[in-house]
């Protein structure tokens, strides 16, 4: 029998979904295995390996490197519809200061979850846009090392999907 490992409390707190495997999302599931691709046989790519990729998973991608000396992570390179979803200013660029701060708790969360193992983690959580509706928000977080030793970046994708919320059972 298999025993599967369970989510630390503070990251199942903020995830209705964690996958070390594999992403749910067709386009997260291209990012994945181009990253894999890039990786080879080293425990992680560089953020130079992953700069040119295939034209269909280009708007949904986003590259984030920890700040020299802090916990602080900036996007290198996002997306248009990556930019869009993580709220992020046409000049500002930190993960502290994104205009979606919801989505920034958790992806700080994941980041550093990423930055301790290493490994590439696929997340999906649910926030409430408004009353009767809701958005699915699945992110996909792989690590990225200038050295081959340490995580210093964050490849990745994000998706949306808008759904009307479930009527509560009577």
């Amino acid at each position: 029998m298999t025993t599967l490992a369970v989510a630390p409390p503070h990251l199942a707190r903020l995830f209705n979904r964690l996958d070390a495997a594999d992403a749910s999302d067709p386009l997260l599931r291209l990012e994945l295995e181009f990253w894999r691709d890039k990786r080879g046989s080293r425990l992680m790519p560089t953020a130079a390996d992953l700069a040119q990729g295939p034209d269909e998973i280009a708007a949904g991608i986003f590259v984030f490197q920890r700040s020299d000396g802090t916990n602080e992570w900036e996007a290198s390179r996002t997306g248009p519809e990556a930019g869009r979803l993580l709220g992020l200013a046409s000049q500002e660029k930190r993960l502290s200061k994104m205009l979606a701060p919801r989505i920034t708790a958790r992806l700080r969360r994941l980041f550093e979850t990423v930055a301790e193992t290493a490994e590439p983690l696929a997340a999906a959580f649910e926030l409430r846009v408004k009353p009767g509706r809701r958005q699915w928000i699945e992110v996909l977080a792989a690590p990225l090392s200038s050295d081959g030793r340490h995580v210093d970046g964050i490849y990745g994708g994000i998706v949306s999907h808008a759904e009307a919320a479930s009527p509560i059972a009577s």
